[in-house]
């Protein structure tokens, strides 16, 4: 992992930003530890359904209580980390193999921290995939605490970003 602080960070708020960095970071791995056992736990129940002669078409009938546990486990680790205005766009929708966040565990990814205002910061982490990746975070400074506040993803040197979910 190669981690750049952008704009010449003053030294006054170097600290702030490892701060900042590192409980993002915790936040990642948090979310793809969830979304790994999901998918995990979802192939299972795959299996499982042709036991039980379910078309494939169908869902399992623990399907929709596993998604339930998806969303509430995936809710309490973003809650006082991301602001409702993100959380408001919906979150926990996919789930896959690899998970969305899994270079945060491989450590082969590169993290640029920017600070926009005093109130505002964004990270940026580029990692490859198929293709080269990114994704761009937005946090801002809401209650005296730190919160995600926006999420695009684009592809490799390009300047387009998409907005995302979480």
């Amino acid at each position: 992992m190669n981690i750049i602080l952008k704009n010449n960070t003053p030294e006054k708020d170097k600290e702030m930003a490892k701060e900042i960095i590192s409980s993002f970071l915790e936040l990642l791995k948090e979310l793809t530890l969830l979304e790994e056992e999901i998918f995990k736990r979802n192939h299972e129940l795959d299996v499982e359904k042709s036991v039980l002669n379910i078309s494939d078409n169908q869902n399992h009938p623990k399907w929709k209580e596993l998604m339930a546990e998806y969303k509430n486990r995936f809710e309490e680790i973003i809650k006082g980390k991301v602001s409702e205005n993100l959380m408001s766009s919906g979150y926990a929708e996919r789930y896959a193999n690899p998970s969305e966040y899994s270079y945060v565990n491989s450590g082969d990814f590169s993290l640029e921290f920017t600070i926009k205002k005093e109130d505002k910061v964004t990270i940026i982490t580029r990692y490859k995939e198929t293709v080269d990746m990114k994704h761009e975070f937005i946090l801002r400074l809401i209650d005296k605490k730190w919160l995600v506040d926006g999420k695009c993803y684009g592809f490799g040197d390009e300047t387009i970003w998409y907005w995302d979910r979480i």
